[in-house]
């Protein structure tokens, strides 16, 4: 009961730190709209994307040390001076038995302190997947936490390049916890406001890579995808896609994708997004129930090379139900209609 105590008070106090940003960052809006005296650099015709990498060392409170592995990268948007939106991935390190990472949705409020100093406190929902081993075997554990954080940043270049220091709290449901200190980059970027795939136009992509199930010792496949995807709006877009896994003898999936994609396109012609949907495949490796409905993480990175052409990198994890997910890197090459 006392540990089960513990928990929910974790949680709702990271909850609270979520509340109390949104919260602050409504009131900062507020008494900007009164003080006209005062400077205000944000302007909402204006989208401002933030993108940061950190590496860094913790401790779980089951398999003790990270070793040294632990690394989270994101990326959002600016809501206002205040207050911004992310995802992340985070990877918590290799802790004994454990090698845990995720998914999360972040609201994050920001204070500055003067021209190059600002103090982040940020939380959010965290989907976490953890490879380790029950009774001997092999297990693709799947749970629901809280990521919650204080960072400092340092801006070398005003409302530009910055160095950040971070503290990650991770509080799980029914699973164990972690903290983390972290360092590294990021950087403020000027979001385009007439990216070249826009409303009305159909990107055909077709991509190529590593398939790697998350499992000790077992092959390296190549896998491959053709995706169909449009734009709802500068932010949002949605996909369709066919996914070959490969077949390694653990698993051999071949099925359909849908997604829904956060989309931060940048001046310059880069283009970052993140989507999550469902997976329906076929897995020749299962000896029973064939066909199973999965989901789909994606991250991904676009460089617009031409008007029409454009090459990416893509992260996938494949998120199973039967201890059989699998990451793929892969890289693509599309063209816009």
């Amino acid at each position: 009961m006392k540990a089960r105590r513990r928990l929910y008070s974790r949680v709702a106090v990271a909850s609270a730190i979520a509340c109390s940003s949104a919260l602050a960052g409504s009131g900062v809006a507020h008494a900007e709209d009164s003080a006209t005296s005062m400077p205000v650099s944000f302007k909402p015709a204006q989208r401002t994307v933030d993108a940061y990498a950190v590496f860094g060392d913790g401790a779980a409170s089951r398999g003790g040390d990270m070793h040294w592995r632990a690394y989270e990268v994101g990326f959002g948007d600016a809501v206002t001076d205040h207050l911004s939106v992310f995802v992340a991935y985070l990877n918590e390190g290799h802790p004994t038995d454990h090698h845990r990472d995720g998914f999360a949705a972040l609201g994050a409020f920001r204070w500055p302190i003067g021209e190059r100093v600002a103090l982040e406190l940020s939380a959010g929902p965290y989907f976490s997947m953890d490879t380790t081993h029950v009774d001997n075997d092999t297990r693709n554990e799947k749970r629901w936490g809280m990521r919650a954080s204080a960072a400092v940043r340092y801006y070398l270049v005003p409302n530009g390049f910055f160095l950040k220091l971070q503290y990650n709290h991770v509080q799980m449901i029914d699973g164990f916890n972690s903290d983390a200190v972290l360092f590294g980059i990021g950087s403020d970027f000027g979001g385009d406001p007439s990216p070249v795939l826009s409303d009305g136009k159909t990107q055909v992509s077709v991509w190529a890579g590593t398939s790697q199930t998350n499992r000790p010792q077992v092959p390296m496949e190549k896998g491959y995808m053709v995706e169909v995807k449009r734009p709802i709006d500068n932010a949002w877009a949605y996909s369709a896609s066919l996914i070959y896994e490969g077949n390694n003898g653990v698993a051999g999936r071949r099925g359909g994708a849908a997604q829904v994609w956060y989309v931060a396109p940048l001046k310059g012609g880069w283009t970052l997004s993140a989507g999550v949907g469902p997976y329906l495949s076929y897995d020749r490796d299962e000896s029973s129930s064939k066909t199973r409905l999965n989901a789909l993480l994606s991250a991904q990175a676009t460089y617009q090379m031409t008007k029409d052409w454009a090459a990416a990198v893509r992260f996938n994890r494949v998120a199973s139900g039967n201890d059989k997910d699998q990451d793929m890197f892969m890289v693509g090459l599309a063209r816009n209609f």
